[in-house]
């Protein structure tokens, strides 16, 4: 972390770089803020910041508003302070790809050398069908028998062909170059020359890329795959002068034999640089039909959403594939929109290609919608029902599974508090998103859903003043300290972590709506294997997994309740 001031006329200038804040650094900017002279902040990594500092942002802004401006580069930091109701200037980094994806696509190729056939085969069969040419050049020895064109027609619905010399080009057609000849294009027709090798090989992919170039111009996407040597590196430079799109593969993946796709990455002649699910994502995107739209509707769309998931968990581990499909293609929709893309090519390669659009789309995705005791009439029941049963334990665990930004968890560590329970508490609450969890740590929400959270307090058994608990700012509500110390938040995937605590009491509600069946079964029995034999388990009444939950070994405490017990302790009772 690096704080730098410069004193200008204006008053102080103050810059902030590095993704977290150190206690020194901390203690330097809270210093800053004290100052009488204005100070302009400027953070320009920095993921979030602390309660402690954002209740001195809010305390200068309150006395001295003219005093005090913020300029946030980093998504997630300016989310958390819009969030909060202070004045932030988001600067969003500007977008990498926007313009270098092709507005027609007329041919496509892939390359490779060694190692390269598996990706070739996996991108190929992931391409739409549509009204372009695909060229497709492996380097294999001159007296090797080549079967790609075999395989290939195995994998795809485009008419597959290795070609003969002046054979025509016509779209909705896939070329393999044939071993000991150099493949080029011109006049709308294939060349199959003898000419000297380049880079010792022949058939060459500088050769194809470069007859590619000067046939189709900018209406080219090629993408180049793993291989050994530096072929191909000429070729991508005239592909990239031309106005074409360039695809190279993450050398990372390719173990030994990523000389060749480095090659042209470090030479500059690419526009991305991508796993391979992310190439092939990229590339049925471009291939898919109007680029200004996304209907989010039809099998065309549905196939798009799917390559971008797996290409998502790929690069970031971020796993939203067994999503319930309907929902999460209304919300990709709509956050494209928000996020200003034209197109769903656009927002792929940009997403897939900068982490910042991914923090940004990890911000803008997820439904957001929570307050403080939502459900009244389960809070009554928890009352009534599960604290009693709890207050025999020496020492509770409960799991908030999915807390978001954290009121669901606060609202537990409250009625804990009231029970004079929380002392006896191990209080884990968890989430995917980092960023979710930062602002949940610090016990700041906004005091937009003060109204609320009060209504539904008092509707789910509550008689105490919510003020000794949450304190009502100028600008944001603030949890006591007390609950904020009490909660563990952890980054925890429920599609893919295991067990790790055994709990008298898991909440996880409004989370698994947005799972499909198979998922919603598979973390229903992750919950039956972390739950006390006398624990409950509360979920959310619009999740709908009554029948779901019984098949897991749940029954319901009353009828047509969502709080649950394990069967076997049913059967004791």
């Amino acid at each position: 972390m690096s704080i730098s001031v410069q004193e200008r006329a204006g008053g102080l200038h103050v810059a902030v770089l590095g993704r977290r804040l150190a206690p020194e650094d901390a203690d330097r900017l809270l210093a800053l803020l004290a100052e009488p002279s204005p100070v302009e902040l400027n953070f320009y990594d920095l993921e979030a910041l602390p309660g402690d500092i954002v209740e001195a942002l809010a305390d200068r802004l309150d006395k001295l508003a003219a005093g005090l401006s913020i300029k946030a580069y980093h998504a997630p930091l300016a989310h958390q302070l819009m969030r909060l109701d202070m004045p932030v200037l988001r600067v969003d980094p500007a977008p990498p790809v926007a313009e270098v994806l092709p507005q027609a696509c007329r041919a496509v190729a892939l390359a490779g050398s060694a190692q390269s056939l598996d990706k070739i085969c996996y991108t190929v069969s992931r391409l739409p069908v549509v009204q372009v040419a695909v060229f497709v050049l492996q380097h294999v020895q001159e007296n090797q028998l080549n079967q790609l064109d075999k395989l290939l027609r195995t994998r795809t619905d485009y008419r597959v062909v290795m070609p003969q010399h002046l054979m025509a080009v016509e779209p909705g057609t896939l070329y393999v170059a044939p071993p000991g000849h150099h493949m080029k294009v011109a006049h709308g027709l294939v060349y199959l020359t003898r000419d000297a090798k380049r880079q010792w090989s022949r058939p060459s992919i500088d050769a194809l890329f470069e007859s590619l170039a000067a046939e189709y111009g900018a209406q080219v996407m090629a993408m180049l795959f793993c291989g050994l040597g530096s072929d191909g590196v000429e070729g991508c430079a005239a592909l990239k002068k031309a106005g074409a799109l360039v695809l190279v593969e993450d050398g990372d993946e390719c173990g030994i034999a990523r000389a060749m796709p480095d090659a042209v990455r470090y030479a500059g002649h690419s526009h991305l640089v991508l796993k391979r699910s992310g190439l092939a994502s990229v590339a049925a995107c471009v291939l898919q039909g109007d680029p200004h739209t996304f209907s989010g509707e039809g099998a065309h769309d549905n196939a798009l959403l799917d390559l971008f998931l797996e290409a998502l968990f790929d690069q970031y581990s971020y796993d939203l594939r067994s999503y319930q499909r309907d929902s999460l293609m209304r919300r990709v929709k709509q956050t494209l929109l928000r996020l200003g893309w034209r197109s769903l090519a656009q927002f792929v390669a940009a997403v897939l290609s900068d982490p910042r659009q991914f923090e940004l789309m990890c911000i803008e995705l997820p439904v957001g919608v929570s307050s403080f005791f939502r459900h009244p009439e389960q809070w009554q029941e928890l009352r009534e029902t599960v604290l009693p049963s709890l207050n025999s334990f020496p020492l509770i665990k409960l799991w908030c599974a999915g807390c978001s930004t954290g009121e669901e968890a606060y609202s537990l560590a409250w009625l804990m508090d009231e029970f004079q329970l929380l002392d006896r508490c191990h209080l884990f609450a968890t989430d995917i998103n980092p960023h979710a969890l930062d602002q949940a740590r610090t016990g700041l929400f906004p005091r937009t859903i003060w109204a609320q959270s009060q209504e539904q307090y008092r509707q789910g058994g509550g008689a105490q003043a919510l003020e000794d608990r949450l304190a009502p700012g100028s600008r944001f509500l603030r949890a006591s300290e007390r609950l904020r110390q009490a909660i563990l938040f952890y980054r925890h995937s429920l599609l893919e972590s295991g067990s790790f605590n055994e709990f008298q009491l898991i909440i996880c509600r409004n989370v698994m709506i947005y799972f499909d069946a198979n998922l919603q079964r598979e973390v229903l029995h992750r919950f039956a294997r972390s739950l006390h034999e006398d624990g409950f388990l509360v979920l959310g009444p619009q999740d709908g997994l009554a029948a779901m939950a019984l098949e897991a070994g749940f029954v319901a405490c009353r009828p047509g309740g969502h709080i649950y017990r394990r069967v076997e302790r049913i059967a004791h009772v």
